[in-house]
Order: C-alpha cells, then sequence, then structure tokens
C-alpha cells in the first residue's frame, strides 16, 4: 500500500490583509464606522445608557451580573470602553466608562440621545412639510375617486 504524499494548501484568493491596492475613491470612504445602538429596553441599552452616565461597575449597575459580558458586546459593537480596576471590599473589580475623545463613540452618544425624538433643528422643516404632504395626499385621493 503506498503512502499518500504531502499536499500543501495554495490559497486561491489574494489574502486581503497583505494587498497594497488602495481604493479608487478614498474620499468616499466613511471617516469611522459608526457604533451599533442596541435595542431599546434590552440590558445591553441599559448598559450603555449607564456607561453614558458616567463610570460604572458591577456593584452599581442593578439590571444584571453580566455587566462585563455586556460591555464586550458594547465594544463589539464599536463602543470605546475605557475600563480600570478598583477595590471593592477588599476585591478587585473593573470600572467601565466611555470614551469620549473616539470620534465613533462621539457620534454614537450624539445618536443615542437623539433616538426616539426629534432633533430641534428639524422641527421647523417637520411645519412646513406637514401641510405639504396633507396637500399631496388630498390631490392624490381626488385623482382617485
Amino acid at each position: 500500500m503506498k503512502t499518500p504524499g504531502t499536499h500543501t494548501a495554495v490559497p486561491s484568493a489574494v489574502d486581503k490583509r497583505h494587498s497594497t491596492s488602495a481604493d479608487l475613491f478614498p474620499e468616499l470612504n466613511p471617516a469611522f464606522r459608526a457604533p451599533i445602538l442596541p435595542k431599546a429596553g434590552t440590558v445591553k441599552a441599559k448598559a450603555l445608557a449607564a456607561l453614558i452616565a458616567g463610570p460604572v461597575s458591577q456593584p452599581t449597575f442593578p439590571h444584571s451580573w453580566r455587566l462585563a459580558a455586556y460591555v464586550d458586546e458594547l465594544i463589539d459593537d464599536g463602543w470605546a470602553v475605557l475600563s480600570k480596576d478598583i477595590a471593592f471590599h477588599g476585591r478587585v473589580i473593573a470600572e467601565y466608562r466611555i470614551d469620549p475623545q473616539d470620534p465613533p463613540t462621539r457620534a454614537g452618544i450624539a445618536a443615542h440621545g437623539q433616538r426616539g425624538f426629534i432633533a430641534p433643528h428639524l422641527m421647523g422643516l417637520l411645519a412646513v412639510s406637514t401641510p405639504a404632504v396633507a396637500a399631496l395626499v388630498a390631490t392624490v385621493l381626488g385623482w382617485l375617486a
């Protein structure tokens, strides 16, 4: 019986990590990737709100005993979170806070603050566009009648 020869794997595509080709239109690339906002009402959203409000550690977060897991998920979603070790009742625990110097995180905080509300600078557009939309709907309904 023959023993099989050794096989070497050859990748079929160029490894993008070592590619030196530049983008064709680099000015069209976003400056940074905005972090993903968590779904409202979830523990992850409460963890983000606590981080935005100020430093938070497990004893100060009453919503779950898994704060570190939710912080890791927020980091995976693009949020910049800083941590430091603090002493708590003779033990060392982590204290987390949002990094406000990170541009994507700063944009995410601004988006988080506007969630569910109309930005004040857009209220004038709403006042102007509502009668126009109502007139358009009346015109279309008049055509259909």
